[in-house]
């Protein structure tokens, strides 16, 4: 990872969490074919100031580590919703090598600027993460 955060921590494992499943409440989820698309669109949206200052690009093999710790360690309610079912999703990109960026989407002007750029080169899924639903932004 490129900077110790609030979401993940140096082992990997998910912080944010809700009912044990990883849950960024706040956060867009996008995972990329390549590395490269995912710094384009990091450093575009750290060009735009401060509101992507705790953006993070996550490896295929951190999201990995993370995904597989998370699924193992997830509460019987987080198995209701879709939590799971989307760290899964991750965990299945990870092991075919994409790249990750966790971005900050506090409001629907944030969430709009993040996607723009990240609609600027090709993606392969992307996730919002409300306080009770998880939108998918494909």
């Amino acid at each position: 990872m490129d900077q110790p955060n609030k979401i993940i921590d140096q082992d990997g494992h998910a912080l944010m969490k809700d009912f044990g499943a990883f849950y960024p409440t706040g956060h867009l989820v996008v995972a990329f074919n390549k590395a490269s698309d995912a710094n384009q669109v990091l450093q575009s949206l750290r060009g735009l100031g401060t509101a992507f200052a705790d953006s993070l690009h996550v490896s295929a093999h951190e999201m990995e580590r993370m995904a597989e710790h998370n699924l193992a360690e997830a509460g019987v309610i987080a198995s209701m919703g879709t939590s799971l079912t989307t760290v899964q999703a991750f965990l299945d990109l990870a092991r075919q090598g994409a790249s990750f960026l966790i971005l900050p989407t506090p409001d629907d002007a944030t969430t709009q600027q993040a996607m723009d750029a990240v609609h600027r080169v090709p993606f392969m899924h992307a996730q919002r993460y409300h306080a009770l639903a998880i939108e998918d932004m494909n």
